[in-house]
């Protein structure tokens, strides 16, 4: 079921504050739709140009975590449209960059096959293919909103700590032998370096230290490399997001995996 409301309850003032920075910069409201089998808390959609709201999709508004959702959506939304019409851009994959990925992780689908089965399989190899492509597009970006919401909205600390926890528990969850063994090893591997980098950080930023299981792993040289690039890199504006991004995807050897477009040839349902 999904059900309409005019705003999400409990939301607080940094965040309606946020929402209130979106409707002055696109001149329209956000739609609130309750779609109980989201999987992540909220998703933004952009409205289009006939549109007159935009929607946000969310889960449960009884979690408190739903402010620093709705605030890291809205921030992702606000960046690119800040930008010059002609400099906004999107990354997206097809395909094309998908046929690129499988040729790269062919070496361990024989493998992966005796574990998983064939049909497993089948449905396993979009699916990390999406999470690292999200990963790659997404963490450099979030870094740079966890800096401005930090820096701009000081109500908002304790939110971002609890949800930078909730997000360390389950990249923890995968930190393991066993769901390395299950994964091909180059999607594994990034992953854990984009991890280490975000939650160094971020951590730093919100004052938790989240590297204890990462620093006997084998990704602290790759993930402090990744780290102090980006740290040396902070940028306020979408130009410095792209590069962030495309930095991210050369260091970690997935340009290939995704490619940009310019943000007017995307249909909006793609753009949140």
């Amino acid at each position: 079921m999904v059900y309409s409301s005019p705003m999400i309850r409990g939301l607080i003032e940094p965040v309606r504050s946020i929402l209130a920075e979106l409707h002055d910069l696109t001149g329209k409201e956000v739609h609130f739709v309750l779609k109980p089998d989201l999987k992540s808390l909220a998703r933004m959609r952009m409205a289009a140009d006939t549109v007159s709201s935009h929607t946000l999709f969310y889960r449960d508004e009884d979690n408190p975590l739903i402010n620093h959702v709705v605030a890291n959506e809205c921030a992702h939304l606000i960046r690119i449209l800040r930008a010059p019409g002609e400099m906004r851009s999107v990354a997206v994959a097809n395909e094309r960059t998908m046929a690129g990925y499988r040729e790269e992780i062919r070496g361990d689908i024989q493998k992966l096959s005796l574990i998983h089965g064939l049909e497993g399989l089948r449905n396993f190899i979009p699916l990390w293919y999406e999470a690292v492509v999200f990963q790659v597009t997404r963490m450099p970006t979030d870094i740079m909103i966890e800096r401005w919401l930090y820096e701009n909205h000081p109500a908002m600390h304790d939110i971002q700590r609890a949800a930078l926890r909730e997000q360390h528990e389950k990249a923890l969850s995968v930190l393991s032998l066993n769901v390395r063994r299950m994964t091909p090893g180059k999607i594994y591997d990034v992953s854990q370096i984009m991890n280490y980098a975000f939650f160094k950080l971020t951590g730093e930023l919100l004052g938790i230290h989240l590297l204890e299981p990462y620093e006997k792993s084998r990704y602290v040289l790759e993930g402090e490399g990744l780290a102090d690039w980006t740290a040396g890199n902070y940028s306020e504006d979408h130009e410095g997001d792209v590069a962030a991004i495309n930095y991210w995807a050369l260091y970690l050897r997935v340009s290939d995996w995704f490619e940009w477009r310019r943000f007017d040839e995307v249909s909006p349902e793609t753009i949140h």
